[in-house]
């Protein structure tokens, strides 16, 4: 039998010898039984996947190595031997005989332990762990641990930009940052994972590149496995020949990587920092700097770096205008329990304050340590690149320290604490903070907009404009959103009539023929030297239809005695398709129609006004930043690119909202396309979408696209959304109150629709307005459940579409949502109890029960 005196001295190496054919323990050194926590006596003679506690079965690294029997490196493994609880371990595996037979030796090291997990939150089964890498490709000297780990922080700070939650951002460790994407999907966080390239790789101006692998964290399982997962996701990518930048875990990692035989352990790799040194810098990570009072910062960077083994005093020191260097501040190490109290630079050690003082600028910017043999204490320059902004002075106790064990900030430690107090007043150089902590710097809102006219809508405006001269109806004809009004408008001011002669006649609210016919013989006889706009006029009955259009046509009151001409107006309407079309279908009576089909204007979807995309939503920023006095910078550039290639459906109205939930959802002064919800056309290489500019009399010649024979109402994306929300809930396990989140958006979307008028908005929703005051505490107390949750962003977008397009309906709008997700629970849940559907729905289980009646009956 082998002896553990055999092997080399490996310090916090743990050694088993395993006898392949019973797989039992036949040995094992000291550090196994500290690593294990079992006796030795334990230990032997049992089987090796019982003593780790992992599955003989699964597909991790150590089982997979042990079973091949071949000289190979371990990936890393999660074990759990039972008192140690979770640790991650690495190694070697290698065969070796023994009086003629042959064994396997395991030579196996701690790299990660449970406790030590990333994230400042816990992940859930909802959640995607997701580990970004970095690759070199400069091939120039800058793959040194130094430079890493600069690139890695300066990486961290543009990943905080575009992540909803900071703290999701894990401490770069090595060359790789771990990522927590939380309640999304594994295909939606791929989708944020191409946002998170695109925005971080102009970074690396070519020298580098960026993969992330990722992972779904499970129900019932440890986040380390999700973590030890995507980790080899992205092993597999740079170990590969492929191109991919982002991969899922698969099952198929473990073999690819272990047949490669690869020796690095990526985020839990110990090379570039010791685990003290990555502890200091998720501490750092965690203290906010306040611009206006560095100092109180400074104090908790002292109070922390004073804790850390060995460390006597510490000091910092501030870069003056002049090239010289003053203290800041400093102190003495405190015992535990202490709270730490400033000290001045006098009662400072006299061997630190006269080595501190010798430290020159060209010293500082070209060394990561300055270590004086007079003194037992080292300086570290706080920099930015070649800019010092500073150095931290520390001093180490003399007695009975060993020299190993004495703290050292790292330069991710340094880097991350330059990087904070470059924001700083009182640290500011040149009054502007360094680009590089910023990936790319989003683009200002264009304040030189005067409205929309820069948009043509690709002739429809000089059409409005000729019209203006010319006294005779007018449709004007374009989807939903496209700024039909806009156009009305245009007509109304080149006219040279009063701004307050124009009004709005909104067909979509009346409740009936009576409600219809009254308020419009109020308009037109009042309508003097105005201009009437009627919005979807085809939505009106057809009795109400067929008067007004006699009226336009014959130009004589109806109902009057006697009878009384109309008074000089303009007339418009806005339709949303062609007037044939309307006829067609029977939803506009031909008499109307007849009436606004001399002059039609039509409005081209913002799709095909591409040039106009990035000035709408400009102007649209600027407005709802005017309407919350917020102070807003612009968008990313990939931002931009997103929105230049997304389709836009709802068009500009669809825009607005997008801009609205992306404002509700984030606080920051720029948006990204993880806050707009769009990745449409981004690249992960960085590279640009922005389509080729087309000229007018290009687009007239080009041949039409083919007219889909069927396009689907705004309801019925709806029910298909709802339906693949209900899904995803499925899959992932979990419950979430649809229900009542229908319930919320619809009366958000209806409040949003009629403005301060809670009377009109009542009435839509068929109540009273003291309800909706009533309802609207707990509509807003789910609101950052509602905005966090990414299955649910479709369908609140389409709701709100939906909502602002519709006619009265004769059920409560609330109703009808509820009976589409009724329809997809019964359909889709038949694995789950009574009450998890009730959940789903947002009632209680007699209520669901009830409807579930109701809904049957019928």
């Amino acid at each position: 039998m082998l002896d553990e005196n055999q092997f080399p001295e490996l310090p916090g190496a743990a050694i088993l010898v395993v006898e392949p054919v019973d797989e039992n323990i036949q040995s094992c050194n000291s550090t196994s039984e500290e690593l294990l926590g079992t006796d030795a006596a334990d230990l032997v003679g049992k089987p090796w996947w019982q003593a780790l506690g992992v599955a003989r079965e699964s597909d991790q690294g150590l089982p997979r190595a042990i079973a091949s029997g071949i000289r190979t490196a371990i990936l890393p493994t999660l074990l759990c031997p039972g008192s140690s609880g979770e640790l991650v371990v690495g190694g070697y595996l290698y065969p070796q005989l023994n009086q003629g037979q042959k064994v396997i030796v395991l030579l196996l090291f701690r790299l990660g332990v449970g406790q030590d997990f990333l994230f400042a939150r816990p992940v859930g089964s909802s959640d995607v762990v997701a580990v970004l890498g970095l690759d070199n490709t400069s091939g120039q000297n800058q793959w040194e641990p130094g430079n890493i780990a600069r690139r890695m922080v300066d990486m961290r700070f543009g990943l905080q930009q575009i992540v909803p939650a900071k703290e999701d951002v894990g401490v770069p460790v090595g060359a790789t940052i771990p990522i927590a994407l939380r309640n999304v999907t594994i295909e939606q966080s791929q989708d944020i994972s191409r946002a998170l390239l695109s925005h971080l790789t102009p970074l690396l101006e070519g020298q580098a590149r960026i993969r992330i692998g990722m992972a779904q964290c499970e129900r019932d399982q440890s986040p380390l496995v999700a973590l030890i997962a995507a980790n080899n996701a992205l092993l597999r990518m740079q170990r590969s020949a492929a191109s991919d930048l982002i991969a899922a875990a698969d099952g198929q990692d473990n073999q690819l990587l272990g047949a490669s035989a690869a020796l690095a352990e990526g985020i839990f790799s110990e090379g570039y920092s010791p685990q003290a040194s990555r502890a200091y810098l998720s501490k750092l990570a965690a203290l906010v700097l306040d611009p206006q009072h560095a100092n109180e910062y400074l104090r908790e960077v002292l109070a922390l770096t004073l804790h850390q083994s060995g460390v006597a005093a510490a000091a910092i020191f501030r870069r003056r205008f002049d090239d010289s260097y003053e203290f800041v501040t400093g102190g003495l190490a405190v015992s535990d329990g202490a709270s730490f109290v400033p000290s001045l630079e006098k009662q400072l050690p006299r061997q630190m304050r006269q080595a501190a003082q010798k430290i020159t600028s060209g010293q500082l910017q070209s060394l990561d340590r300055i270590v004086s043999g007079k003194s037992p204490g080292a300086v570290f320059p706080i920099r930015l690149y070649e800019r010092v902004l500073g150095y931290m002075a520390l001093q180490y106790e003399t007695g009975g320290t060993v020299t190993g064990e004495r703290f050292t900030p790292d330069v991710a430690a340094l880097h991350h604490l330059a990087t904070e107090l470059s924001a700083a007043t009182d640290w500011r150089q040149a009054g502007e903070r360094l680009a590089q902590t910023q990936a790319v710097a989003p683009r200002p809102i264009d304040e030189h907009i005067d409205g929309y006219v820069g948009d043509n809508m690709e002739g429809a405006i000089d059409q409005a404009v000729f019209l203006s001269r010319i006294d005779v109806p007018v449709a004007i004809i374009g989807p939903r959103g496209t700024g039909k009004l806009y156009v009305a408008k245009v007509i109304h001011q080149e006219s040279g009539a009063a701004p307050e002669n124009m009004v709005s006649v909104d067909c979509r609210e009346f409740r009936g023929r009576k409600d219809a016919l009254t308020r419009i013989a109020k308009e037109l006889q009042r309508s003097s030297d105005k201009t009437l706009v009627f919005k979807s006029p085809h939505l009106m009955n057809v009795d109400a239809q067929l008067k007004l259009a006699r009226q336009i046509s014959t130009r004589i009151l109806a109902d009057t005695n006697p009878p009384r001409y109309l008074p000089a107006s303009r007339i418009i309407g806005l339709f949303p398709d062609d007037l044939e079309h309307l006829v067609r279908r029977g939803e506009l009576n031909d008499k109307l129609a007849s009436v606004f089909a001399a002059f039609p204007i039509k409005v081209p979807p913002i799709k095909d006004r591409k040039r106009a995309v990035l000035r709408w939503a400009h102007k649209i920023l600027s407005q709802e930043g005017a309407r919350r006095d917020r102070k807003l910078t612009g968008f990313t550039p990939d931002a931009e690119q997103a929105m230049l290639q997304h389709d836009w459906p709802g068009n500009i109205s669809e825009m607005r909202q997008c801009i609205v939930s992306a404002l509700d959802k984030t606080d920051k002064e720029w948006l990204t396309p993880v806050d707009l919800g769009i990745f449409k056309g981004l690249s992960p290489g960085g590279g640009s979408g922005t389509p080729d500019k087309r000229a007018y009399l290009q687009m007239l010649v080009e041949a039409p696209s083919e007219e889909e024979e069927y396009a689907p109402t705004t309801l019925e994306e709806l029910g298909v959304a709802l339906g693949e929300a209900l899904h995803s809930l499925m899959e992932l396990e979990t419950i979430k109150p649809l229900g009542a989140w229908l319930d919320d958006e619809v009366i958000l979307a209806v409040c949003e629709r009629y403005r301060e008028n809670m009377r009109a908005a009542a009435d839509f929703l068929q109540t009273k307005p003291r309800n909706i005051g009533r309802w609207m505490p707990k509509v807003l107390s789910r609101e950052n459940e509602r905005s966090s949750s990414s299955l649910w962003q479709t369908p609140q977008q389409l709701i709100r579409r939906w909502l602002k397009e519709a006619a009265p309906m004769s059920l409560p709008p609330q109703q009808v949502v509820q009976g589409i997700l009724l329809s997809h629970v019964v359909s889709q849940c038949g694995s789950i109890s009574v009450a998890d559907k009730a959940r789903i729905m947002g009632v209680s289980t007699p209520t669901y029960q009830k409807r579930l009646h109701e809904i049957q009956d019928q």
